[in-house]
């Protein structure tokens, strides 16, 4: 029998939940108990909140397809059948696929899934035809410019052509010098970069756009991972810690290594990390694990 960490059993699918969504939301909980994640843990990897992951898991929200993408990265599945049943279930929530949904179904409002297929209704009375009007000024001038057209159609185009050319040609110009004078802020300097980057907390940076290089299983069972900063061009390590007493370092040739110690047992959300380092060269940065102070030996890995 499977088991759950306390408040994390996952609840009943809505009963009306058509069956392509049922099975993309069991193919997404079946990846994610799989992998051992919580859902804090998941947040963590897959940049999306831990309250948008509990209502995708629970049906009560369809799960967008960069979710389902970003869950299959984060457990390291190869399978691409969970992106085709997302597709089916997609084509159900949407109301493309007319041959799934059962006419005059509608999905639970209050789940998110709500058909584009409504109820048929009764045939009523057919509308009283509407009395013809006549033309006011306005109608009459376009009635009037339509002969005109029809009766000299080059000069009309040519005319058009030229007024299009006077509205079309000072329009570009605004947004070309209103756009050029942005064009130099649109992209900030980062806060920190390479040195100015040494010793810092990452966490509090605020370095765009982070990367994993490399993940690594201690023996032990420490989740660790090699990240590092394009813009900022610094590196650092991050730990999901298991037990107090373990420390990780990292470092890179010409750098002064840097180093953190586990001092108790923490939850996900309080993950370890180290102060980064400069990355000239991320190829070379270079992450290494200690169990303990008093258990000899150490664990590296490196991109």
């Amino acid at each position: 029998m499977k088991k759950y960490a306390k408040g994390t059993r996952p609840r009943p699918l809505p009963p009306a939940l058509p069956e392509a969504c049922a099975s993309l939301i069991e193919g997404l909980r079946e990846l994610k108990d799989r992998s051992g994640l919580t859902l804090a843990e998941l947040a963590g990897l897959t940049a999306i909140s831990t309250s948008s992951w509990e209502r995708y898991l629970n049906g009560k929200q369809f799960p967008p397809r960069h979710a389902v993408e970003a869950l299959r990265l984060a457990v390291r599945s190869s399978d691409a059948g969970i992106l085709e049943r997302w597709a089916r279930a997609e084509a159900v929530w949407s109301g493309r696929d007319l041959d799934v949904t059962a006419p005059g179904e509608v999905f639970p409002a209050s789940a998110g899934y709500v058909s584009s297929k409504a109820a048929p209704r009764a045939p009523g009375p057919l509308p009283e035809p509407v009395p013809r009007q006549t033309p006011g000024p306005v109608h009459a001038l376009l009635l009037a410019a339509s002969e005109k057209i029809g009766a000299h159609p080059l000069v009309t185009v040519i005319g058009v052509l030229l007024a299009s050319a006077m509205m079309i040609v000072p329009a570009a110009l605004y947004h070309t010098s209103h756009n050029a004078a942005p064009a130099s802020t649109a992209s900030l300097p980062p806060i920190c970069r390479l040195t100015s980057c040494a010793g810092r907390d990452p966490r509090t940076t605020a370095c765009e756009d982070p990367k994993t290089l490399a993940s690594y299983t201690a023996t032990d069972g420490t989740r660790l991972e090699l990240r590092l900063s394009p813009r900022c061009q610094a590196g650092w390590i991050r730990a999901r810690p298991t037990h107090a007493g373990f420390r990780i370092e990292i470092s890179s040739p010409g750098q002064r290594s840097r180093s953190n110690t586990a001092t108790r047992r923490s939850t996900i959300e309080d993950l370890v990390t180290t102060p980064m380092i400069a990355a000239p060269q991320p190829s070379r940065l270079r992450a290494c694990y200690y169990a303990s102070a008093d258990r000899p030996g150490r664990e590296c890995f490196t991109p």
